[in-house]
């Protein structure tokens, strides 16, 4: 259980978190082929279980309930309007969901098991083949099941993942460099969270020693006291999983080596899309939009990074069914709102000298404009920074991640976050970092923590790099 600040639960919990929340792309991506995945995974119930995902259409509802009426912590870190969540998500720990193969008389049993309370039928529309099951019943489902010859695939391992994430950032809070704040909700209602993570006066052996005050406000507040603040986004788009986990490593890293961003602000985004993610556990995969109903469409979501003001509608599509759905209008959804909104508060205080979105997959760094070729203001210097990230990055893991320019490197697109940034802010230095690997979005467990590695190799570089002296125009 974590304790006190996030230094003292130290990298094992993170690592048990992070890779809780990306190890399932083995296991789903077996599921949407419907071939049966037997991958390995630790389990409080199970010695060896198809490894699952967080959330179900019913959990989402109680993750909203238990996120929004938790209490926060006592030392004031989050906002005094959204608070985040305790550890309530242990009600769904060790829950799954199964799907049941299509067979005649298979859901005669499941509403057997169902009337005698040891599961929950997801799908109360009609007949359902996907059935949540708690731990204790978890034997019983499976004794039932095998003894009626009943072949089921486990599609999630853990309901509670989602609500894990958010109870992490609740003890991050409580070190006296972070504040966590709730920069408004998602469609469906869930908070989107921003970590900033300040810097410390001193630091002693590269780690946290005395620290900025802090002060109680009842107010949303973005601190920057004259120093240069970054912007990192991840999560943006559902189904790349990959960059959520790298984003929460990433704070780890920086509240961990204080000397890193010893003059600067850090602002963190680490799931800018929480609805889609949750889906891509729940029902699909490959999700990639937010989960907004399109009215007068059967087809849901917006593409989140074409919705921004900059460009709009250049590379992007103004069908509802099209996967880059711009949406109806620029800023028609409420997380891009939330996004805009806190970044334009961050660089009224302190101007933003870097931005980095974090998406999957293809081991580029892109920097802007996406909607043409001709050159953005800063293009020598967002050269020169991308390459110091490229080869850093490269050091330990030999990864190699190309820089160039999103439309003559990748395609046409706008209305993006990168490009919103340098277009409308001016930031100096914008980039849209596309992670590991460069065939799938669905990334092996082993990768996770060296991916999170290469990326705080070349982010530190990158900041290092950030002064008047070192890198100019």
């Amino acid at each position: 259980m974590l304790m006190g600040s996030c230094l003292q639960c130290g990298s094992v919990t993170l690592m048990l978190l992070v890779t809780v929340i990306t190890v399932d792309a083995r296991t789903l991506a077996a599921s949407d082929t419907g071939a049966a995945s037997d991958i390995a995974a630790a389990s409080d119930t199970e010695a060896a279980s198809d490894t699952g995902a967080a959330g179900d259409t019913e959990a989402a509802s109680d993750t909203r309930a238990t996120s929004d009426t938790a209490a926060a912590s006592d030392t004031g870190a989050a906002s005094d309007t959204e608070q985040l969540p305790t550890n309530n998500y242990q009600y769904l720990d060790g829950h799954q969901v199964w799907r049941v193969e299509e067979e005649e008389g298979n859901t005669t049993i499941l509403q057997q098991l169902h009337v005698a309370g040891v599961l929950d039928v997801l799908d109360h529309s009609g007949p359902s083949r996907t059935i949540r099951v708690p731990p204790e019943s978890l034997s019983e489902v499976n004794y039932n099941l095998q003894n009626a010859g009943v072949h089921y695939l486990v599609l999630i391992h853990d309901l509670a993942t989602y609500l894990r994430i958010e109870w992490y950032l609740r003890h991050l809070a409580t070190h006296p460099r972070v504040e966590v704040t709730s920069i408004g909700k998602s469609v469906e209602g869930r908070n989107i969270w921003l970590v900033h993570i300040m810097p410390a006066t001193t630091c002693r052996g590269g780690r946290s020693a005395a620290v900025m005050p802090r002060h109680h406000q009842r107010q949303k507040h973005y601190r920057a006291a004259k120093a240069r603040s970054i912007w990192l986004e991840a999560g943006l788009h559902a189904r790349e999983w990959i960059s959520v986990s790298v984003a929460l490593q990433l704070i780890h890293n920086m509240v961990r080596e204080c000397s890193v961003g010893r003059a600067v602000h850090v602002y963190v985004v680490p799931m800018a899309n929480p609805d889609g993610y949750v889906y891509t556990w729940t029902h699909q995969r490959m999700w990639r939009k937010n989960r907004r109903r399109n009215h007068g469409s059967n087809c849901d979501g917006v593409d989140l990074n074409r919705n921004w003001d900059f460009q709009f509608g250049v590379g992007a599509s103004s069908s509802p069914c099209s996967e880059i759905y711009q949406g109806p209008s620029s800023f028609s959804e409420p997380e891009t709102q939330s996004l805009r909104d806190a970044m334009h508060q961050v660089n009224s205080v302190s101007k933003l000298m870097l931005v980095l979105a974090l998406h999957s997959y293809g081991q580029l760094l892109l920097y802007p404009f996406g909607h043409t070729t001709e050159p953005a203001p800063h293009t020598p210097a967002m050269r020169r920074l991308g390459n110091i990230f490229a080869q850093h990055a490269k050091v330990g893991s030999g990864t190699v991640y190309d820089v160039m320019n999103s439309a003559t490197g990748l395609y046409f697109s706008s209305g993006s976050t990168d490009d919103w940034a340098k277009g409308v802010l001016n930031t100096k230095f914008v980039y849209t970092l596309e992670l590991r690997n460069k065939v799938t979005f669905l990334l092996n467990a082993d990768q996770i923590f060296p991916t999170g590695q290469e990326v705080w190799d070349g982010l530190r570089a990158m900041i290092e790099a950030l002064t008047p002296e070192k890198l100019s125009e």
